[in-house]
């Protein structure tokens, strides 16, 4: 079902909001590793692509009976319909293959596309704020912003979208450019990324009021964003052993 308007033929605002930030996220990711190896680009093509096919499936998931009514919008994924833990699982699946094919360290992996999550995070956040699909309870207070829902009307609501996007640039530059104390092994600074950006997604979800599949009075996708988070805080627990005893760098 078509809620927005197409733009360029047959897009919407939110497909091109996400595809471009897709775009600036691969490219800053590049530069920042100083075209450290060859297939950057193609590595992140490829992890980009299962990233769409995995938040897509999520969100045809999570609404079966419409889209077993109207299959033929199921490939449809420019006309908006993506689900943030599925983009979750879909990077997950796609970096372990872009190790695989070819051939680079799974954790320089990890860190060397953290400008790309993070940008694409930024994407998701402003996508969502473009079509009226992310936003959050009414208010009167002084911080409220005009936002229009999915019925067209316009109301004073929480800047959520406004807010999630600057704590995901935030964060994603805090973690890239802040130097570690202590020395870290290659994927922590990643990972470390991954988790708040994936933390700021949980407590945002909680306060979208946006229509979406629930589960005990909140959204599907909250409570998989709180054990996506959950299984980030578990791989800092499981090398927190192994670095207790390290040295800190003079």
């Amino acid at each position: 079902m078509i809620i927005q308007p197409l733009l360029l033929g047959t897009f919407t605002p939110y497909a091109i909001i996400l595809s471009a930030c897709a775009a600036l996220g691969l490219l800053l990711s590049w530069l920042l590793e100083g075209k450290k190896y060859q297939g950057h680009i193609d590595g992140g093509v490829v992890l980009a692509l299962i990233i769409l096919i995995g938040s897509r499936l999520s969100f045809v998931v999570q609404n079966l009976p419409y889209f077993q009514e109207h299959p033929s919008e199921i490939p449809q994924f420019w006309l908006g319909g993506l689900s943030w833990p599925g983009a979750v699982l879909g990077a997950t699946v796609g970096i372990l293959l872009v190790h695989l094919v070819w051939k680079e360290p799974l954790g320089e992996l990890i860190d060397s596309y953290l400008a790309f999550y993070g940008v694409l995070a930024v994407g998701i956040w402003l996508a969502g704020w473009g079509s009226q699909s992310a936003y959050g309870p009414t208010t009167e207070s002084w911080f409220g912003i005009p936002v229009k829902d999915i019925f067209g009307l316009v109301k004073q609501r929480w800047p959520l979208p406004i807010l999630g996007a600057v704590l995901s640039a935030g964060w994603t530059a805090g973690v890239i450019f802040f130097p570690l104390k202590r020395h870290r092994n290659p994927g922590f600074r990643g990972m470390l990324g991954t988790a708040g950006l994936i933390g700021f997604n949980a407590i945002g979800s909680f306060f979208r009021v946006d229509p979406a599949p629930s589960l005990w009075g909140y959204r599907q996708e909250s409570w998989i964003s709180v054990l996506l988070f959950a299984g980030t805080l578990g791989y800092f627990f499981l090398i927190r052993p192994k670095e207790e005893n390290e040295p800190l760098d003079p």
